[in-house]
């Protein structure tokens, strides 16, 4: 079994359309699961939208970013909201909680946007156990991926397997480039790969100015930063 997850796109299309053709390149996933924060933060939240809507088969889980934007809680947010459509803020305001999928028994994997409790705390690569484990009590997956945080890595803590899927719109870890990762599963264990995509960092830059986005150079800056 072979899943890709993605996570994070916040509104940046020409990352998502780099993304989709680079999986698109590859033999046809079993699943697809898109991680959450889908158009918050960019110039081109609607067209974002459109095409993660288009996409055949894909499972979705709610970012912490799509509840804002339901709800208008920021500037961000209320631009995004302000480009699409109430078909739009109701599909994303539907959206799960979590994915599931059950490769064998005992190899469960589980999606979530930021951790299996909520949509807010992080899960860093410095974490502290004592800080992480609190936030799987309950959870019986040995696999668990998520975005939220954008530097892509993978932890074992007792006898699980963490993965952060990072961002395929906004890098946050000095590498400007989109995120995707593939989960294999070989029959035994599950495999982990994290994929690195160019696009046109500078077009997106230039499109925060051309929307008209609210503190367009400040938004075009972090793009270009990649950095917390």
């Amino acid at each position: 079994m072979r899943v890709v997850i993605f996570s994070d796109i916040h509104g940046n299309v020409v990352a998502l359309e780099a993304v989709l053709a680079a999986i698109r390149r590859e033999a046809t996933p079993d699943a697809l699961i898109v991680a959450g924060d889908l158009v918050a933060d960019g110039p081109r939240p609607a067209e974002t939208l459109a095409l993660l809507r288009d996409l055949p088969d894909a499972r979705f889980v709610i970012g912490n970013t799509d509840q804002d934007v339901v709800y208008e809680q920021d500037d961000d947010s209320a631009f995004a909201r302000s480009q699409l459509s109430a078909d739009d803020l109701h599909w994303l305001e539907n959206l799960p909680f979590n994915q599931r999928i059950a490769a064998a028994p005992g190899h469960e994997l589980l999606v979530v946007h930021a951790n299996p409790r909520n949509l807010r705390d992080s899960i860093k690569p410095d974490h502290s156990p004592v800080i992480i484990r609190p936030l799987f009590e309950g959870v019986t997956q040995e696999i668990v991926a998520f975005g939220h945080y954008h530097v892509p890595f993978v932890r074992e803590i007792d006898g699980r397997t963490l993965v952060n899927v990072a961002s395929a719109g906004l890098p946050r870890d000095g590498v400007l480039r989109a995120v995707y990762v593939t989960l294999t599963f070989d029959g035994r264990t599950w495999q982990v790969a994290h994929h690195r995509i160019a696009f046109d960092v500078q077009a997106v830059a230039r499109d925060y100015h051309a929307v008209g986005y609210p503190d367009a150079e400040h938004k075009a800056e972090r793009l270009l930063r990649a950095r917390y």
